[in-house]
């Protein structure tokens, strides 16, 4: 079983179209089978509303031992490029190497960024723009997913980022991002900056209940998230959060980190991010 978005379960003053539910609970399982041996990436059989995803290629970054994939849903006709969680020593030790580094994929935007994170976004984006191009191509499918979980959503945004300014995407192209359990990224001018380049109604983040990982790196170091976080309740319930205050105090934050637990980090939209939940 697996669940799709109830209605009821948003706001009312939430308006969020088909695709999104769409290309959420398929991002979901998705990223949950992202943590597969990535040996097994092109002949896995993914399940729920993942079934019949086609796989394209293998993505891995040896340094920072990183790792996902791309593919094609077929029914959406959509790409997706996907990137696994920290389930590797090398992971989190990039994971809590709070130094931040000028951003340079933008200059202008005199911004500075998590240098794990940006580091391994670097070591990968080469792999990820050749089988972006090479889909569109055989394909001719327009919209771009790009997706992950937990160090996997980090880089999910700073390669989004690259394919916004490398790609030659046209106007109807849709790029969309739809990430799990995300940590914070770079600082504010980053976070108000990624704002002005994708529109925050196609770079959802969802964050459940008293999950941690969306507290860190913290505040006080520096780093903010940008918009738009999605929160998820312990009862499963979903609410958009502020599109202005992407720090809501309604949301995440409403907890502080000594409130937070690992256990919340495992479950989005009531699906374990695991292989074996995944794939048939």
């Amino acid at each position: 079983m697996f669940l799709l978005f109830n209605f009821v379960m948003f706001s009312s003053a939430f308006v969020f179209f088909i695709s999104a539910y769409q290309f959420s609970n398929t991002s979901v399982f998705l990223s949950g089978a992202a943590y597969c041996n990535k040996e097994n990436y092109k002949t896995m059989v993914l399940a729920g509303p993942a079934e019949g995803f086609l796989v394209h290629s293998t993505l891995y970054h040896a340094k920072s031992d990183l790792q996902g994939y791309t593919g094609v849903m077929p029914s959406t006709k959509t790409i997706y490029v996907v990137f696994r969680g920290s389930s590797s020593v090398l992971n989190w030790l990039d994971d809590f190497k709070f130094v931040k580094t000028e951003y340079l994929t933008y200059p202008s935007c005199q911004c500075l960024v998590h240098k794990g994170f940006y580091g391994a976004s670097n070591g990968l984006k080469s792999q990820v723009f050749e089988s972006v191009t090479f889909l569109q191509k055989k394909y001719g499918y327009e919209d771009i997913v790009v997706t992950g979980h937990s160090l996997g959503a980090a880089i999910a945004q700073l390669i989004m980022m690259e394919l916004s300014l490398s790609l030659p995407l046209s106007g109807a192209v849709g790029l969309y991002s739809y990430n799990f359990g995300q940590p914070r990224i770079g600082d504010a001018k980053y976070a108000g900056f990624v704002n002005t380049i994708i529109d925050d109604d196609h770079l959802l983040r969802f964050t459940h209940n008293k999950d941690m990982v969306p507290h860190v790196p913290p505040v006080e170091m520096g780093y903010l998230h940008s918009c738009r976080e999605i929160f998820e309740d312990e009862n499963g319930k979903i609410k958009e959060c502020s599109n202005v205050d992407c720090e809501d105090a309604l949301c995440a934050d409403q907890y502080s980190f000594m409130d937070t637990n690992t256990d919340d980090h495992s479950i989005y939209l009531q699906h374990v991010m695991s292989c074996e939940s995944s794939v048939y």
